[in-house]
């Protein structure tokens, strides 16, 4: 899948997350995404931003973070999600294991993240750093796709893209998601083979598959 957006020069080389950090910041727009230690440094970051200000803006959030967690209110130290609206920008940070921290940049006046997104970006962090998965994502198995739209503008799915090639479905069904306010469209449709599938098609035209029903072919 193709980056919708141009990316900033690069201060240093590619790693095991460039590509994952890379397809979030495209699933949702972010202007900035990284992910960092638990000493503040950036690991590896994506987005239009230059290297400096992403590294000093994830380093900020990511203390914050790490202030919240030791607050003496039970509620906030247990905190594993902080999203910021500012004036200018809007901030979504994410807790990992040991330290780590995954902190987005969003463009004036976001203030909601794909949580599908997000929650297949952290499993594969977690997967190439050996880290546990967050037990509020584990249940969590959405994965991106690339889908042909049939004609006509109903936003239908016709094919899916897995293993190679272009899969025919068949929509069994149209239905209305949590987030139907925010102009999803969800389609329960079957492949060729017979297999359902649940499918989401979110409000900027991004598509996800309910990957626990093809058992993480899209991991």
């Amino acid at each position: 899948m193709r980056s919708r957006r141009s990316l900033a020069d690069r201060d240093q080389g590619l790693t095991a997350f460039s590509a994952i950090l890379g397809r979030l910041s495209d699933a949702t727009l972010a202007t900035a995404v990284a992910l960092v230690d638990g000493e503040g440094e950036t690991v590896d970051y994506s987005g239009s931003l230059t290297p400096f200000a992403v590294k000093i803006m994830a380093a900020e959030l990511a203390i914050v973070l790490r202030f919240l967690s030791g607050s003496r209110d039970r509620a906030l130290a247990s905190s594993s999600q902080l999203t910021i609206r500012a004036q200018n920008s809007s901030f979504s940070v994410y807790a990992l294991g040991d330290n780590y921290a995954l902190v987005l940049q969003l463009p004036r006046r976001s203030f909601c993240v794909s949580a599908r997104a997000v929650a297949e970006a952290v499993r594969e962090i977690c997967h190439e750093a050996a880290l546990p998965v967050p037990s509020m994502l584990c249940a969590e198995r959405w994965a991106r796709v690339e889908i042909q739209e049939q004609l006509g503008g109903s936003r239908r799915p016709k094919a899916l893209w897995i293993n190679g090639k272009w899969c025919p479905v068949m929509v069994l069904g149209q239905f209305h998601t949590l987030q139907s306010s925010r102009h999803e469209l969800g389609f329960r449709a079957q492949l060729s083979s017979g297999e359902e599938i649940t499918l989401v098609r979110e409000g900027i035209g991004l598509w996800f598959v309910d990957d626990s029903s093809l058992h993480g072919a899209f991991r």
